[in-house]
């Protein structure tokens, strides 16, 4: 639905919609690539914007598991007043099962607090539920959850984690590819369209950091999501958060040191 931040087309309602043709209402505005090079200069409009595209995008995902389907830059203008974005062509939307959502949660989730090792067993137990009857399943199953886990350590030694989201997705697909992990489709197509939220976010802003805006929209969904299990989710989740709390203050000491042993050698 509409906002005071984004605008979508709405069908006519004199058109009745068609598996070929969606009549929807005419949207003005500007190309996204166009508008930031209009306004090269202004950054902190440019900066407004592109965290509202990360919003928009993440919520779109995680909270309302009601996705555009063809996100693009081609599909993203600004409004003729420069105060909202404007995603075109929403035709094709996807929307998953709970099952496949609340999956794709918790590894997102897992990946956030640096826990790659239950990240990377939650996608190898769906590889293999997936490939039960084929005669096949993961191979060297702890050989992948190991990479995975090093690849969730990595940022610890950085002031922050996931600078990149493309980044960490090719590796992902390059374990699962050396591993015989079968992605679920449903984490294959959320994460395209995390790749194209990134991208579009760095056209506004190159040094946008947009996990710092999506973290706490990704856990409240998490969150929400575990409360309507039961009393029993409930208590993983405060067995999680206890857990979290712990490896946040193992980060923090980690990247203390480092910066004491890069301030050490500066100085001999």
């Amino acid at each position: 639905k509409d906002s005071d931040e984004v605008l979508f087309p709405k069908p006519v309602g004199t058109y009745d919609p068609h598996p070929d043709v969606l009549v929807e209402t005419f949207c003005d505005g500007v190309p996204l690539e166009k508008f930031c090079r209009d306004n090269a200069d202004d950054e902190d409009l440019k900066a407004r914007l592109c965290e509202v595209a990360c919003r928009t995008v993440t919520t779109m995902i995680f909270a309302n598991n009601y996705v555009h389907g063809d996100l693009h830059p081609g599909n993203v203008f600004v409004s003729p007043d420069s105060k909202k974005l404007v995603l075109l062509d929403c035709g094709i939307v996807n929307e998953y099962d709970d099952a496949d959502h609340d999956l794709l949660v918790n590894i997102i989730a897992a990946f956030i607090r640096m826990d790659g090792r239950h990240a990377a067993e939650l996608m190898a137990n769906d590889a293999n539920r997936r490939l039960a009857g084929t005669g096949e399943s993961v191979r060297d199953a702890e050989g992948y959850v190991a990479s995975i886990e090093n690849l969730s350590k990595t940022p610890r030694k950085t002031d922050f984690a996931f600078e990149k989201v493309t980044t960490y997705v090719d590796y992902i697909f390059n374990a699962a590819a050396r591993h015989h992990v079968i992605m679920n489709s449903v984490f294959v197509s959320i994460m395209l369209a995390v790749k194209v939220q990134e991208g579009v976010c760095l056209l506004l802003n190159p040094e946008i950091e947009t996990v710092k805006i999506a973290n706490p929209i990704i856990l409240k969904s998490e969150a929400e999501r575990m409360k309507r299990g039961g009393s029993q989710a409930v208590v993983d989740l405060m067995k999680r958060q206890a857990e979290d709390a712990l490896r946040s203050f193992r980060v923090k000491v980690d990247r203390q040191m480092t910066k004491a042993k890069v301030a050490l050698e500066g100085a001999s």
